[in-house]
């Protein structure tokens, strides 16, 4: 390289680094998440609340999913803390070791039948430390991507590490349906531990990969200019509360849906006396479309914008939740295939148009922390809680999942007039360094599409 290389070169340098190790991250992620909510929904109620009836045995194995969530908002502070002040990449190594140690000591764990009470509180333990690690993985995946990207091509680039999404959800469902076949003694002495054993490995390999990634060339800039804030996340709380609000509000289509689809539906289709394994391959199934579906909002949102791309998968999201149970009530393969296919080809193409989008809506001294933070706050109120709310509709509803389909529609509309109350962003530059504590205005800095400091412009 030159001495002095222009950001196109030190992008061109370092994609073949930072695509992968940001989407090995993300995969990691994303298989912690699935693969801890399939034990909580097949074995884990078993196997660590045994002194509970069958139902509550599952509502307490769902609420300790639930309890990673209410520790991702701190690990955005801490962990988006660290990336606006020493570094984005310092900050996802720190993230990628967390969760996958977390994870890992999950799959050793002692379960209720050697040691009692012990167990149950040792898996807690674990699963916040996981939450902690997890608060800040994508966003930083994310932002790192971001603010490495050409701006005309922002939005494709940055659904990349969304595709850890996909193939974490997809790698977990194909270790737990293989796991799945083994008799069911096998099963539950020890065959429920190699999906979170196997964390180890592909934590490893996005370590060495992420460690030779260098610093984004925008916080090099933060550094330089001193402009970095004491407190990143205080001070994006004071200067732009609405937009703050507003990006929590459009993230609930995301926090709600996606968990219900990934989680609770294997429960559901279990409680329909589907098979196990069918499930889990109708999750794969839809894994895959997501995949193809991803890149194609990111591109879709290079070319028309942030907000059209958002508005659209958010309305698809709201019109799928009934269609997707009716399907499910017929126990027909087939269909389940299809129902997983609708439900991931709109929840996980929220990712598409909303990497890119986020990034752009937080000026890059706070950064991290704005999108970090607005993202995991609506997590600990809708992500960890789903499974328990989707229990408690459908037992509500007799067995029927029409409460529960309502909840989702709900959620996605409110997301929806979230996203038409944000400002378009498409085409602003990341490369801007802002001063310490910018001052406020009151609109958009110009016609161009670059982001006020305020929530002036969004009223």
């Amino acid at each position: 390289m030159d001495v002095n290389p222009t950001r196109d070169q030190v992008w061109e340098e370092s994609r073949k680094r930072l695509i992968p190790g940001t989407v090995i991250g993300s995969l990691i992620e994303w298989y912690d998440i699935a693969v801890y909510g399939q034990a909580a929904a097949l074995v884990f109620g078993t196997l660590f609340f045994p002194q509970f009836s069958s139902t509550a045995g599952q509502v307490a194995a769902f609420a300790t999913f639930g309890v990673g969530y209410f520790a991702r908002p701190l690990g955005a502070v801490l962990f988006g803390h660290i990336g606006d002040k020493y570094g984005r990449r310092v900050s996802l190594v720190g993230t990628l070791l967390l969760m996958g140690a977390a994870t890992v000591l999950i799959g050793l764990l002692p379960t209720y039948a050697s040691v009692g009470l012990l167990a149950p509180v040792l898996l807690v333990v674990l699963r916040l430390l996981q939450g902690l690690g997890v608060g800040a993985e994508y966003v930083g995946a994310v932002t790192m991507v971001a603010e490495f990207a050409p701006t005309r091509r922002r939005g494709y680039y940055a659904s990349m590490p969304a595709a850890g999404v996909f193939l974490g959800i997809g790698l977990a469902a194909a270790v737990s349906a293989a796991v799945a076949t083994l008799p069911k003694d096998q099963l539950m002495s020890w065959g429920w531990r190699v999906p979170f054993l196997l964390s180890v490995i592909v934590v490893g390999v996005g370590l060495v990969i992420r460690l030779r990634v260098p610093e984004t060339p925008v916080f090099e800039d933060l550094r330089k200019a001193r402009a970095r804030t004491k407190v990143p996340a205080l001070t994006m709380i004071r200067v732009m509360p609405k937009r703050f609000v507003l990006v929590m509000v459009s993230n609930c289509v995301i926090a709600l849906n996606i968990y219900v689809v990934q989680t609770y539906s294997l429960s559901y289709l279990s409680d329909k006396g589907v098979a196990k394994s069918t499930a889990l391959v109708a999750l794969l199934f839809g894994c895959a479309v997501g995949a193809v579906a991803i890149p194609l909002v990111g591109t879709f949102a290079d070319r028309s914008g942030r907000r059209p791309a958002y508005l659209l998968v958010t309305a698809i999201c709201a019109v799928v939740p009934f269609p997707f149970f009716w399907l499910l009530d017929t126990r027909n393969t087939a269909l389940i295939l299809i129902a997983f296919g609708l439900a991931f080809g709109s929840c996980l193409a929220v990712f598409g148009s909303q990497a890119a989008y986020y990034a752009e809506l937080f000026p890059s001294a706070y950064r991290f922390s704005g999108f970090a933070l607005s993202r995991e706050i609506t997590g600990a109120v809708l992500s960890g809680p789903a499974p328990v709310i989707a229990v408690a509709l459908v037992a509500l509803g007799s067995g029927n999942a029409y409460l529960l389909a309502l909840a989702m529609m709900v959620v996605a509309v409110a997301s929806f007039l979230a996203v038409l109350a944000l400002p378009e962003t498409r085409g602003i530059e990341l490369t801007e360094v802002t001063d310490a504590d910018p001052a406020p205005r009151t609109r958009e800095e110009d016609a161009r599409g670059r982001i006020a400091l305020t929530d002036g412009g969004i009223s």
